[in-house]
């Protein structure tokens, strides 16, 4: 069922009209002995401020107990809707005695103040009441309820343009150019390399394909994918750049490409050669995958930082876990949360 583009579950919606029924039938009891038993005098000016003083007593208590129940219980099942109403009445009667004991037996100094009676009487002021803390609770419920659906919708299209730009990103027309002069410079002077140039090349593309809308991937996958992906760059740039692995446990999950994201950053923003070649190392600490290597930074790089805003984005929609970039005057290091299992 929806209501204004918004859908509403049937079953919370008769919950909270169920909590109402019953309150209300309550509330009609003690309306019908109030007229038929007591002598209020509803001219009586003290009575109407007692009754707006006590509503807004009780809303408060609505708006904190929905503050504490929401901090202890972070679900969004209608338990926590009643979990609200009930302590709301609860907080109301307490405060309530609370109030009316001030207000007659200190500041009215009403000696005939007879604690059970005006307890009684708090009570059946918070039946009268009832309604108050039925459609305030059930409002702050669906409000919740509404959020979260907006959310939670927000995060899935966000999970899926961050997939679709890094799809992209990897497929990117240069990246395919520049691998196709290294082919034409192989066959031109080292065409006994082809073959292993056009596997890697391959495997490479093979994995953006078929990994790169996936949620996580095994590590093992991901270093070998790492190992074709550096293949291809040792045949354009030589041993310029290289990578030092120290990791023996390949247990465990990550993001498909983060690897490779890092060591393609670290080759794009520094300068290195064959006489200075610029070391990447990868270690496991903490049940987190470190990628670290030196500052040596180039003049200029045309970078959008799509790949670290990829990472971070999708380790924290995700798994809700941080990736943490720390660059010092030397030093660029990626610690990268490793998952332990799916």
């Amino acid at each position: 069922m929806k209501i204004f583009n918004q859908k509403i579950n049937i079953k919370q919606v008769l919950v909270v009209i169920v909590l109402l029924l019953f309150g209300n039938s309550g509330k009609i009891y003690l309306l019908h002995n109030v007229r038929v038993n007591s002598d209020i005098d509803f001219y009586d000016y003290f009575d109407h401020v007692s009754v707006y003083l006590f509503s807004l007593v009780s809303l408060i208590s609505v708006i904190v107990s929905w503050k504490f129940i929401n901090k202890i219980d972070r679900t969004n099942t209608i338990l926590k809707f009643v979990k609200v109403y009930i302590l709301s009445f609860l907080l109301f009667v307490t405060v309530g005695v609370i109030i009316d004991y001030v207000l007659l037996g200190i500041v009215m100094n009403s000696k005939e103040y007879n604690f059970i009676i005006r307890f009684i009487n708090t009570m059946s002021v918070a039946f009268i009441l009832v309604d108050i803390f039925a459609l305030t609770s059930a409002f702050l419920y669906f409000r919740q309820s509404q959020k979260a659906t907006l959310e939670l919708e927000q995060t899935e299209k966000e999970k899926a343009v961050l997939q679709s730009q890094m799809l992209q990103k990897n497929l990117e027309p240069h990246f395919l150019f520049n691998n196709l002069s290294v082919l034409s410079g192989l066959a031109r002077k080292n065409p006994e390399q082809i073959e292993g140039f056009i596997d890697d090349f391959s495997d490479v593309y093979r994995y953006y394909l078929n990994h790169g809308k996936k949620q996580l991937v095994e590590l093992k996958d991901e270093l070998s994918f790492l190992i074709s992906y550096m293949n291809l760059m040792e045949k354009r740039f030589g041993n310029t750049y290289q990578i030092e692995n120290s990791i023996e446990n390949t247990d465990g999950f990550i993001i498909p490409c983060s690897l490779q994201l890092c060591v393609e950053n670290a080759i794009k923003h520094n300068k290195a050669s064959e006489k200075n070649p610029l070391f990447i190392y990868l270690s496991l600490k903490e049940n987190r995958i470190v990628i670290k290597n030196k500052l040596n930074k180039v003049d200029f790089t045309l970078g959008t930082g799509t790949g670290n805003d990829y990472l971070k984005r999708q380790y924290q929609l995700n798994f809700n876990k941080n990736v943490i970039f720390t660059e010092t005057d030397n030093e660029f290091t990626v610690k990268i949360p490793l998952i332990s299992e799916v």
